[in-house]
Formats: structure tokens, C-alpha cells, sequence
């Protein structure tokens, strides 16, 4: 059985790109996942650990992995078969492991997701969106983030959910909710927008299934909560307080449309993934990398802006995940290069 590791930084959206790959693999061969994550201390920026790795030649132990907090005690070897990093923080990681691993004449393959804002020679394969620049021999694009959304993920979790929220009146509405990052400003302006659709589409009889993340403005939350009360009292809308089990897979599974917030990469993706129309409801400001996403999501035909108003039919759905990862199985089953 091969044996796959994880590394992140914790990030949810980081993490469930990589795990929903690893996830895919898994299904391809015999495999064991194990997630690593990795912290920094607070006065080391992944950009200088990305710049200090180049400059000297990697060993375990020592550096890149005397820069993480723990001084890399939980990536102590043996190491696995294939490493999986997504995101800034693990890629210099998962690189050096795989140096490393060459010079002992082990068959470890790293596989990284997003620009890793170094070489991606340093890699077996970099799985990048099409919004990023990313290029190499061994790059693969995709569109939007890779995730964990699969058909069967999507009736099993719909299957556990049915009781607590097949109450609500259909057409049922995913409603995914981020918040303001470094890349995206999430004011009230864009708040007010967001209640104002969403009670709209409660007023014409749709039922509301909303989930906040960890970074959403407790003040939204709370408008939400006041704007939506007739509804959420007569049972016609539902909002996640944060508490027990996450309902994130029931809703999506449940859900005639979804409705996300403009600042969510990872959400948007996931939500093409289910094959429902999804409305995007615009923020006060993202990245332009992030408005390069939407644009050609909605140029494909994945996505739609909110307007307040529901669209009917379905779409194709966009399962990224499972395109790449027969090649990343390949990669893994072979022991060879990209």
C-alpha cells in the first residue's frame, strides 16, 4: 500500500484541495493519507523561508525544516511515497523532502498545489488554476481549486441531512458565506447586498440553508440573523450557529442552487462541483487574481452573478479533482518524473 502525506499550514481551503487529491488518488490505488501540518513562528514569512531555501542545499535534519516552529519533528522520516503540499507555506517543504529523497535514492514524489512561487522543477507536478501564471514542462492547469465534492460524498452527507433540513421548502439554497482576507475586502456595503438578495429569495419562497466561515464578520452573521428571523422562526430558512456536526456536504448535497460570496476560490469551486447553478454574490474588492477566477468561471458557464433571483436548470459539473488524478497515480505507480 502506498502512503501519501498531506502538508498544509492548517488553512481549510488549502487543506481540502490537497486531501480532496489525495482522496482521488486513494481511489485509483491502495493508499494510506496522512495529514502533516506545518506551522512558522510569526517572524518568519513564507516568502523568506521560499527565498532562503534556494540558497542553500537542503538536509534533514536541519534547514528548510529548523524554520518551522517545531523544527519539522513532525515530518520526521520514514517518509511516504508521495507528499501533497497546497499553498505558499509547504511548498519549500515538500520540495526539499523530495531533493532529499533523490540523493538517498528513495522513490518519494511531491506534488504541489497552487503557484509555489519558486521552480516548479523542484516538483514531480504543480497543479495550478488557469487564473494563476505558473509554467513549466510539469504544470498542469485546472479550473478553479481542486476539493473533496464528489457524487457519492454529495448523496452520502444529502443522505445524513435529509432529516435535519429537508424541512425547508424547495427550491433549497445553499448559502456559503466567507469573509474579508488580504486578497479580498468584505465590507458592510457587501454585506447589506448579500442580506438584501438573500431576503428576497426568502420572500419568494425559497428555503435557506446558510453556513458562515471561520472568517466571517460576526455583524453579518447577526444581520442575517435579523433580517431572516420571520423565516428562520416559521422554518422556512436555516443558519449553521458553528456548533456540532458541519453541515457544509449536507447543504450541498441538499441543494437545488448555491449562492457564495465573491471572496472564495475553494467555495466557488466546490460549489461548480456540485452541477447546481451557482450565483456568485459580488464584495466590496478582491485580488486581481481572484477576478481573473470569476471571469473565466463565468465565461465557462460555471457561475452566475446574484442578483437576488434564482436561475433554473443544471450545469455540467466541474470535477477537476478527478481529470488530474489519474496522472498523479501514474506519477505515484511508476516512481518516474512528470
Amino acid at each position: 500500500m502506498k502512503r501519501i502525506w498531506v502538508i498544509t499550514d492548517g488553512r481549510a481551503g488549502n487543506e481540502s484541495q490537497a486531501l480532496g487529491l489525495a482522496e482521488a488518488v486513494a481511489e485509483l490505488l491502495p493508499a494510506e493519507i496522512t495529514v502533516k501540518r506545518i506551522q512558522m513562528p510569526l517572524v518568519l514569512r513564507p516568502t523568506w523561508l521560499r527565498w532562503l531555501w534556494r540558497l542553500g542545499r537542503p538536509r534533514w535534519p536541519g534547514w528548510p525544516f529548523a524554520g518551522l516552529a517545531d523544527r519539522g519533528r513532525a515530518l520526521a522520516p520514514p517518509w511516504p511515497d508521495l507528499v501533497i503540499g497546497a499553498g505558499g507555506r509547504s511548498a519549500p517543504i515538500a520540495a526539499a523532502m523530495r531533493r532529499i529523497a533523490r540523493e538517498r535514492g528513495e522513490p518519494l514524489r511531491a506534488v504541489q498545489l497552487m503557484h509555489p512561487r519558486m521552480p516548479a522543477s523542484a516538483f514531480d507536478l504543480v497543479l495550478v488554476p488557469v487564473h494563476d501564471d505558473a509554467v513549466g514542462s510539469n504544470v498542469i492547469r485546472t479550473m478553479g481549486a481542486l476539493n473533496r465534492v464528489t457524487p457519492r460524498r454529495l448523496r452520502q452527507a444529502a443522505e445524513v441531512w435529509q432529516e435535519r433540513l429537508g424541512f425547508l421548502p424547495r427550491p433549497r439554497v445553499a448559502v456559503l458565506i466567507g469573509g474579508p482576507s488580504w486578497s479580498a475586502r468584505f465590507g458592510r456595503r457587501a454585506a447589506a447586498q448579500l442580506t438584501r438578495g438573500l431576503k428576497r429569495l426568502a420572500e419568494a419562497g425559497a428555503g435557506m440553508m446558510i453556513t458562515p466561515s471561520p472568517r466571517t464578520p460576526p455583524h453579518l452573521v447577526e444581520e442575517l440573523r435579523d433580517s431572516l428571523a420571520p423565516h428562520l422562526e416559521r422554518g422556512s430558512a436555516w443558519l449553521w450557529s458553528g456548533e456540532g456536526e458541519n453541515p457544509y456536504f449536507g447543504m450541498l448535497g441538499l441543494a437545488d442552487a448555491v449562492v457564495v460570496t465573491e471572496d472564495s476560490v475553494s467555495m466557488t469551486s466546490e460549489a461548480a462541483a456540485t452541477g447546481r447553478p451557482v450565483l456568485v454574490s459580488p464584495i466590496d474588492r478582491v485580488s486581481k487574481r481572484i477576478a481573473r477566477f470569476h471571469a473565466v468561471m463565468r465565461e465557462a458557464g460555471y457561475t452566475r452573478p446574484f442578483t437576488g433571483e434564482l436561475v433554473s436548470g443544471s450545469c455540467e459539473p466541474l470535477h477537476e479533482t478527478a481529470r488530474v488524478a489519474p496522472r498523479v497515480a501514474a506519477l505515484l505507480e511508476e516512481g518516474g518524473g512528470a
